[in-house]
């Protein structure tokens, strides 16, 4: 790859930041490689939706809207796309006849089952390269990133840090 290793036992934040976005770049390669193959490649927003629907299952277009931070003619055209494809589902909500509720098809989670298959494939060669020492170490950083990311998310929806109260 040409870039030289340099992070130093005790990694400074922009050593770890560094290597990180050559990651992330080179992961999202392997991503788009991983759409290739479907019959119905989705954009990165179009993907967006079907991850936050998989969480949040019977969303109204509003709660989607809130969670991808788009504005609701933008979300409401991705939805059909979705539904287009066969990936979406819109049902009248069960308490209000005037909301609509969104959730994913049957073939909307085998196509999101497939992709993450053919996304860990593409990563086991890389990872299968590893020492276990380092896939023990990576594993860990990961989860540690992951969990710090999802602290920062429940931060920007307003939630408070673990151990602070409101006065």
């Amino acid at each position: 790859m040409g870039h030289v290793n340099r992070i130093r036992p005790h990694a400074t934040v922009d050593d770890v930041l560094q290597v990180l976005t050559q990651v992330v770049e080179q992961v999202e390669v392997m991503w788009e490689r991983s759409k290739d193959v479907s019959p119905a490649p989705l954009s990165v927003s179009q993907l967006r939706v079907m991850f936050v629907l998989e969480n949040s299952e019977g969303a109204n277009l509003r709660t989607l809207g809130e969670a991808l931070d788009a504005a609701p003619s933008s979300v409401s055209r991705l939805c059909d796309r979705l539904q287009a494809v066969g990936f979406l589902d819109r049902d009248v909500s069960s308490t209000s006849r005037r909301e609509v509720e969104l959730s994913l098809s049957d073939r909307g989670r085998a196509y999101l089952h497939d992709l993450r298959e053919r996304r860990r494939e593409h990563l086991r060669v890389a990872v299968d390269a590893l020492p276990p020492s380092a896939r023990s170490s990576l594993a860990t950083g990961l989860r540690q990133l992951r969990d710090g990311a999802a602290v920062l998310h429940r931060l920007d929806d307003g939630e408070e840090e673990p151990g602070t109260q409101s006065a």
